[in-house]
This record gives structure tokens, sequence and C-alpha cells, in this order.
């Protein structure tokens, strides 16, 4: 069954010179955009392409502004100002352009290219084919699902080399850990469980059902759910051994540990069942945690720093933390990642770069992760891990420590000697 292809009303496609990324989302029967992203002319040309594709950049725009969107928002396509003669003239590049869109977002199965006309091409599977989208009647209106996750991840491996720095193959086996704990997780809505197959919320676009003494109740429902579409989600992870499948026992001497708390916002078309809400939730957490560690780990590259000695304690890591604002005509807010030190306003250069708008500082969203105080962690970081971990609340860090599994070895045989001997001395005086 094909999907009927709607539009926001608030986007304009006659004000786009160019090209522009369609965001914008996915039900069963409907093929939803609510904004267009102008893709920003690429240094060193004049602006005045004529006619022609520029697959590889249009699809590098498309990679940005995907990284920056919530869960269960995707980018659904390209809109490119031109005449309908590029169906024929440039097939085989808009074909390329789909199939680089679609590998980009695994969970994007249909992606389009829009002319302005609203006559355009939709990629399924691998097939091309027309598609033609409407103007919806009202806004496309979404549900908000707010989550937050407080991280304690723990583990263990071996190192040879570069044992005091943060590198992106020590922290992927403490995201993975935590990957497979999500997995086999439940999540709550509005502290209810629910149903796979349930809807979030009545649908936006289906018929409504009339029936004898049933229509007037069902639109007091509908008029009793308007303007509640915001749900806190509470994930429940499974007490499991979560391991993988192959077990390995080796010697370690690095300890790493994800620890804090991360903010998660997605958003779901009404209508949307329970089983796609949680992939969407899940989906953004998984993927901000990727792109905060990749970030970090890209930005130590080629930075010495102190390295560091096992004596010193442990050395605390700080990826990006996230903040949000919300697209212009949406419900909607996208979310970009400030490196510490940064303010909101570091992150209006970009947001205007990548969706072709300009938030104020006010707009930015920048309390949701409340990063630590340097005197907190030089503190915690004299405790002990157990103790000191557990008490943050501030912002998302990586803890690389560094002997942590000799040291606690070593005080528990001195204990358990000590405690042998204390026992022992008992002993000779009691027979005495």
């Amino acid at each position: 069954m094909s999907r009927s292809a709607l539009l926001d009303p608030g986007i304009d496609l006659t004000k786009l010179s160019g090209s522009g990324v369609l965001i914008g989302s996915y039900l069963p029967s409907h093929l939803l955009g609510v904004y267009v992203a102008p893709t920003p002319v690429e240094e060193g040309e004049d602006g005045e392409g004529k006619g022609e594709l520029d697959v590889p950049w249009m699809l590098e725009h498309a990679k940005q502004v995907f990284k920056m969107l919530p869960g269960g928002v995707h980018v659904i396509g390209f809109v490119y100002n031109s005449t309908p003669d590029v169906f024929t003239k440039s097939e085989s590049k808009i074909r390329k352009l789909l199939s680089g869109l679609r590998a980009l977002d695994s969970e994007a199965d249909e992606v389009v290219f829009l002319l302005p006309d609203l006559k355009g091409k939709s990629l399924q599977a691998d097939n091309l084919k027309n598609v033609d989208f409407k103007v919806s009647e009202t806004q496309i209106e979404f549900v908000e699902l707010d989550t937050s996750v407080i991280l304690d991840i723990p583990i263990a491996h071996s190192c040879d080399q570069n044992a005091s720095k943060m590198l992106h193959t020590h922290a992927e086996k403490g995201v993975l850990k935590f990957e497979r704990s999500l997995a086999t997780s439940l999540c709550l809505f509005n502290s209810e469980l629910k149903g796979p197959e349930e809807t979030i919320c009545p649908p936006q676009f289906e018929a409504k059902k009339k029936g004898k003494g049933k229509h007037k109740q069902m639109e007091e429902e509908e008029e009793e759910e308007e303007g509640s579409f915001k749900f806190s989600v509470h994930i429940l992870v499974q007490d499991d051994p979560n391991v993988g499948e192959e077990v390995l026992i080796e010697d370690n001497n690095i300890r790493i540990k994800l620890a804090g708390k991360m903010t998660s916002r997605s958003y779901m078309p009404k209508g949307s069942s329970i089983a796609q809400c949680k992939e969407a939730v899940i989906s953004d957490i998984k993927r901000s945690l990727r792109s905060r560690i990749l970030m970090h780990c890209d930005s130590l590259v080629g930075d010495e720093g102190e390295e560091g000695e096992a004596g010193d304690g442990p050395i605390v890591h700080e990826p990006p933390r996230r903040v949000l604002t919300l697209l212009p005509g949406t419900s909607i807010s996208i979310s970009d990642y400030l490196y510490p030190g940064e303010g909101g306003e570091d992150a209006l250069e970009s947001i205007k770069e990548i969706f072709g708008f300009s938030p104020t500082e006010e707009d930015i969203e920048d309390d949701l992760e409340i990063v630590a105080a340097a005197k907190d962690v030089k503190r915690d970081a004299d405790k002990s891990i157990a103790e000191g971990r557990s008490k943050k609340v501030g912002g998302m860090y990586l803890a690389v420590s560094l002997g942590v599994a000799a040291l606690s070895a070593a005080l528990a045989w001195f204990r358990f000697s000590r405690d042998s001997t204390e026992e022992a001395n008992e002993s000779i005086q009691s027979e005495e």
C-alpha cells in the first residue's frame, strides 16, 4: 500500500533557491514533510550553479542535519528548485542521491526528490516511482516523548599502549554494553505500561468514524487530548548479566566508567504505535550517545595533554552536552552539542548554517544537562570509584581509571590478611 504524501502548511517552497533537505516523519499511511532546510552554498561556489545536482554536497548537508534531529524525525528527502525535465535529464543522479540518503538512515524506508510544484520521485526498496504531495489543511501534529537516562556502565579491558588516553575503541565497549541493555528494556509512557500495538494518541489524518451515540463522545475525548501531546518516558532495564554472546576471561589494566545523566527528546506523529514510539526513544538515546563520544574522541586527536600516571587517580573526560531549540513553525526541537566551556550562544552559528534560521540565545534550552563543577569532579576523584561516581548527578562524563582493578585487589588482599592474622592471634590466646 502506497503512502499519501503530505506537507505541513507552514512550508513555502517558492522561497527556496537551489536545493534543500526535507525533514519529516512516517506513518504507515502517510509520508509527512514538516520543514525544509536550505542547502548552504559550498565554499568557492558563486551560488549560480544552473540545473546541476551536486550529489556529494547535498548528501553531506543531509548528514549534518540528520545528526541534529531528534528520535522519530528523519531526513525524508530533498527539494530541488528546477523544472520537471530534471527527472529525465538527471535520473541517475536522483537515484544515487536517494540511495545515498537511505544509507545514512536505516529507518528511512522511503525517501523522495521533490520539486516546488509538489511533483516528485519516491525511492522505496529499489523502485523509483512518481509521487505527488499535497498540502495538509492543518498543521501536522507530533507527540513529544521526554526521558532522562542515568548512565552507570563500568567496563574493564586490557590495553598495551595509550592506556592513559581516551580512544574510541575504549569507549565503544561501554556503548555496546549499554545498547545491549536497551535492546531488552521496557518503556513506561506517563508511568503506564502499554501494549506495542496500542496508539500513543488518536491519529490525526484518519477519517473519524461516526456512530449512534458515539460521535459526540469521540469529539469530547479528542478535545481533552488536544494540547496534551507530551509524554514522560521511563526506561526499565532488565536485571541480567548483559554480556555478549562470546565471553572471554582475560587480565585487564584499564577500567572505564560511563556515568552521568543524559537527556533524550523524541517526536512521533499522532497515531503512532507504542512500539514505534519506543523505537524512536531508543534510537535517539543511542544516536546521541554515539555522536557525543565520537565528537569527544575526535577532539583528542593530536592533543598530547597530560598523560598522567596510575597513582594520580581517575582521568575524567567530559563529552559535549546536549542543547535544544525549536524548528520555526513546528513543535519539533532539534539538538546541538556543546563542548565544555561553550554556552548557548555557541550553537547559533551552526544552527543557522545547517537549518537556515537564526534562533536567539534565549531560544536555546541550555539547562537540560548540568555540567559538574571542576571542584566537584576533583573531590569525587579522590574518593573510591563506587562511592564517588554514584553521587554524581552532573553532566555525562567518561572516567578512565588506570590500575584501579589491581589496586582494589591489593586492598582486598591486605584486609583479608589482616583479618586472618587477628583471628589467628585470638585463637592462640584462647588456647593459652
